[in-house]
């Protein structure tokens, strides 16, 4: 059968032979886009870092483009931080790697306050931590995230079911005070 076809396919002119490769091309590409349709649309997770908790939606619109909601609670002991945030999420090679950049509020202490305290105690030998309002802290503020990061969404068994997020980053408050502060979580998922 396949050598019939194959012959009689040499037989024919140019024109038929490209109408006959895209059709054959159409059958292929209609076929793995629906193999895409059935693929999960949405992602929960539940992530943790030694000293932090996050929790986000994840809706899919495509193998490389999704968005999420997130929130998390990221704390290393003398600095602390509470983030609400949407973030775009690119899949380059539309696999498990990503990239992605979110913008939202942040509440806490980060890196530049954890300093100022420390510049504060060493220049006054002592006597700002005795003084200071610990309910209080000044470099404690609210103000505009940005928040770039890295991670792998790789799926734990079946396609589309339980995956593991591995995620870095760096929440970058845009504030009176401006401040920063890194984190890595790893967690647990389930996308449907």
């Amino acid at each position: 059968m396949m050598v019939f076809v194959f012959n009689s396919f040499k037989k024919t002119n140019i024109k038929n032979r490209v109408l006959c490769l895209l059709i054959f091309l159409f059958l292929i590409s209609a076929f793995a886009f629906t193999q895409e349709q059935g693929r999960a649309k949405n992602a929960v997770a539940l992530s943790f870092g030694i000293f932090g908790a996050e929790a986000s939606y994840e809706r899919i619109f495509s193998r490389h483009f999704s968005v999420l909601a997130d929130v998390s609670y990221t704390t290393m002991i003398f600095m602390d931080g509470f983030t609400a945030s949407g973030k775009g999420r690119w899949y380059p090679f539309g696999k498990t790697f990503y990239l992605d950049l979110g913008l939202g509020y942040t509440y806490g202490k980060g890196v530049v306050g954890f300093m100022g305290d420390m510049i504060l105690g060493v220049m006054t030998l002592g006597y700002y931590w005795l003084v200071k309002d610990w309910e209080d802290d000044i470099f404690r503020t609210g103000g505009f995230l940005i928040q770039p990061g890295i991670g792998w969404k790789i799926d734990i068994g079946k396609p589309d079911k339980f995956v593991l997020p591995i995620g870095l980053g760096v929440d970058i408050k845009v504030a009176e005070v401006p401040d920063f502060m890194p984190y890595f979580r790893i967690g647990l998922g389930y996308a449907f």
